[in-house]
């Protein structure tokens, strides 16, 4: 199995990402991030790969909770696929969004036990709802994610018994699964061990060569590699660079 090429609902010039001076937080409290400005379109960027990079707590997985439709924005314009978030036919879009957030490596502890196949499956809930029954096109959707993964033999395990790698894995094909228009994922294998980066990190590699768009929370230099631009965070701005500029500075800094 491939990622999906699905291209997604209709898109004013083809633009992923789009906000008009942005604020965004919690409600009932100082914006973490003001005046956000960009338009990440498909034709503007060698990728379809947008990174979110900069310090902790600098506001970048609020940025992507806000993306999600989890926080509204505190002022301004946010577009996702060409849909407002604030708009009500944005909870069709969010359909269409495959978010795989972080996971500590005991964050399945004290869960219903359910198999890495179920888990996986959850991924097509959204196609046929929770009542909905699985048709042979759902089932060998789940089965490729799980292939390509590399989750075969662990499939009938459950989730609950498996390494941080591994549930990462499990993540990662349960979005495939649901063949998404977008993937959003918030620093994948920021607790694994070395070699459980770098097995995350080709998953990543390959998603991001699917020509499905993906937006990527990270610290990960390699992963940086993929952007196609990062919207740098730092002290309550946030500011599109191509990422050779960001690179450069960021070197520049540390020497």
């Amino acid at each position: 199995m491939t990622p999906s090429k699905t291209k997604g609902p209709a898109q004013d010039n083809h633009s992923i990402l789009r906000a008009g001076n942005l604020a965004i937080g919690y409600r009932r409290s100082e914006p973490i991030v003001r005046g956000i400005n960009l338009d990440f379109s498909t034709e503007l960027t060698r990728t379809r790969v947008l990174g979110f990079v900069g310090p902790n707590g600098a506001g970048k997985t609020t940025l992507l909770k806000t993306c999600l439709g989890l926080l509204s924005p505190l002022d301004g314009e946010l577009s996702l696929l060409g849909s407002d978030t604030r708009n009500h036919d944005f909870a069709g879009v969010r359909k269409k969004l495959a978010y795989i957030p972080q996971n500590r490596p005991e964050g399945s502890a004290g869960q219903l036990r359910i198999s890495v196949w179920e888990a996986v499956s959850f991924g097509r809930l959204g196609r046929n709802g929770v009542t909905g029954r699985f048709r042979g096109v759902d089932r060998d959707a789940i089965d490729a994610a799980i292939a390509y993964c590399g989750l075969e033999k662990l499939a009938s395990r459950a989730v609950q018994d498996l390494s941080g790698g591994q549930f990462q894995r499990v993540s990662i094909a349960r979005a495939m699964a649901a063949e998404p228009s977008l993937y959003l994922l918030d620093e994948p294998g920021s607790f694994l061990d070395h070699e459980g980066q770098g097995a995350i990190r080709e998953l990543i590699v390959s998603l991001a060569t699917s020509g499905v768009p993906l937006i990527l929370v990270t610290h990960d230099r390699a992963l940086m590699e993929l952007c196609g631009a990062v919207l740098f965070f730092e002290k309550g701005n946030a500011k599109l660079l191509d990422t050779k500029e960001y690179t450069a500075r960021a070197e520049g800094l540390a020497t």
